[in-house]
């Protein structure tokens, strides 16, 4: 019979949390935040396509053509606005001992 000494919640780190409730601890304005933010990424990375442009020639912002350098802009934002998603989102700890291995 293979009996495991239990281990205070203070050594394992886990403080009374299970995996499989991680996510419904995180306040509901934490969550609310990251969809909003994981929209507005959504929307510059339409926005960043230059499907709206004419027939007109392209105007320069910065020696590059205006539609290249809306696009690295809306890249950039992205890329600013889905670390502040990560920096929201509540990655569980798994221990040794919940992950299965001996």
């Amino acid at each position: 019979m293979n009996v495991q000494p239990q281990q205070s919640a203070a050594a394992t780190g886990s403080e009374g949390r299970s995996v499989r409730g991680a996510g419904s601890e995180q306040p509901r304005w934490a969550r609310l935040l990251r969809r909003v933010l994981i929209f507005l990424i959504a929307l510059l990375y339409a926005v960043s396509i230059p499907w709206y442009r004419g027939d007109a020639p392209p105007e320069r912002l910065f020696g590059l053509p205006d539609w290249v350098t809306v696009a690295i802009l809306c890249y950039a934002g992205a890329a600013v606005l889905n670390s502040a998603a990560w920096l929201l989102t509540e990655i569980p700890e798994v221990n040794d001992d919940e992950a299965g291995t001996p």
